[in-house]
């Protein structure tokens, strides 16, 4: 299990894989500004063209959102207005193959005009 803390750095990146179409990443994000407006999550499949995709999904309080790379490229960035406090956030994949499929998380806190915020990240679960 991996752990990571960022503080007070503009972008936030963890990058991880995942081979089982049935695993999934869980990861505890912290946004611990009184100002913080929102997280922004970005997924990418590091251009490995292979016909699986990566979707991350964003839990806060009652809200879930998630966005889906398209093969080989970035997701469509998603920015989750929960303010301060802890977003669960997970990734998984569209598809399974023999070999590890590598994804980069790109994630941090903001106001609400896009300014980034102290960010913490803690690995819950990470699966093959």
């Amino acid at each position: 299990m991996a752990v990571c803390h960022a503080h007070g750095v503009s972008s936030h990146q963890l990058n991880n894989s995942l081979t089982s179409a049935s695993a999934a990443d869980h990861f505890l994000v912290t946004c611990g500004e009184a100002d913080n407006h929102h997280l922004y999550v970005q997924i990418d499949d590091l251009k490995v063209v292979d016909g699986r995709q990566f979707n991350v999904l964003v839990v806060k309080d009652k809200e879930i959102s998630s966005t889906t790379n398209a093969d080989g490229k970035s997701s469509p960035a998603l920015r989750v207005a929960g303010g301060s406090g802890v977003y669960h956030v997970y990734v998984s994949q569209t598809a399974a193959d023999d070999k590890a499929a590598n994804y980069q998380l790109v994630f941090h806190c903001e106001d609400a005009g896009n300014v980034h915020f102290d960010t913490s990240v803690y690995t819950k679960i990470d699966q093959p």
